[in-house]
């Protein structure tokens, strides 16, 4: 555990090569992609932060090149393959000297105010360890109701779009645990790993804050390409998901839901 800056709040954001046309899922959604995202980071966040960008598209010389020369990106990662996100985040959370981490999908537009009402929220409260806009309930291998709608609210899991976490926090649980590479679950483990050490999960109203759905596991149908294989997304969700409910199984006989 290394010395961290006060109040620093590093913002991570993991990206691939994307494409408008890649889905006919997009095609109607605004275009907005890593550019567009730390460029509104640049104009909207007046709180001291930091930009991390772990590139999995090393091949991609456009993308290279704007992450490794925009003023407006602190440091980077650019890896040979794609090493899938919980990988991606616990690099990005290496090269973090925030006390505060913020994982931010590149299709995420963040607008003034977001980021400082969740660290505010964190400092706030010494037992939350997790904020983020969207969060739910979850039972075993079924998402439950979505919670902080209205007012703010403890969740089980921390939609993984947008979350922020005590830097703290993510150190006692070790931060993602791999086994779900390349995607899928591992934010829900994550919050599940917070909760376990003691901390909560909150959901967070009204925060200036907007998922295009250009990028991520859920942005397309497609199997998931990583370290250079390609990934089934039912077969993946099945393995991570039985995976997630093996790991978690004490945890729900505890919270009296097994």
């Amino acid at each position: 555990m290394g010395t961290f800056k006060k109040g620093l709040v590093s913002i991570i954001i993991p990206t691939l090569t994307r494409r408008k046309t890649e889905s006919l899922q997009t095609l109607l959604r605004k275009r907005y992609l890593l550019e567009d995202c730390v460029r509104d980071l640049t104009r909207h966040v007046v709180i001291p932060h930091e930009v991390i960008v772990v590139c999995n598209s090393f091949k991609d010389q456009d993308l290279v090149r704007f992450v490794t020369s925009s003023p407006d990106i602190d440091r980077f990662c650019l890896n040979s393959v794609n090493v899938g996100v919980p990988r991606s985040w616990n690099m990005g959370a290496d090269l973090a000297l925030g006390e505060y981490l913020c994982f931010a999908n590149d299709d995420v537009e963040i607008g003034p105010g977001a980021l400082e009402a969740m660290r505010a929220a964190l400092e706030a409260d010494e037992t939350a360890g997790e904020v983020g806009p969207a969060g739910g309930k979850w039972f075993r291998r079924q998402s439950g109701a979505r919670v902080g709608v209205s007012r703010v609210e403890e969740a089980d899991e921390i939609s993984g779009w947008l979350f922020m976490v005590k830097r703290s926090v993510f150190d006692a649980v070790g931060g993602l645990d791999p086994a779900y590479t390349p995607a899928l679950c591992e934010e829900i483990d994550l919050s599940f790993a917070i909760r376990q050490a003691g901390y909560k999960c909150l959901v967070l109203p009204g925060l200036n804050a907007t998922h295009h759905h250009i990028s991520g596991a859920s942005s397309t149908k497609r199997p998931i390409c990583a370290f250079d294989m390609q990934w089934d997304r039912d077969r993946l969700t099945e393995r991570n998901r039985g995976y997630f409910e093996a790991k978690w199984s004490s945890f729900w006989q505890r919270d009296d839901r097994g």
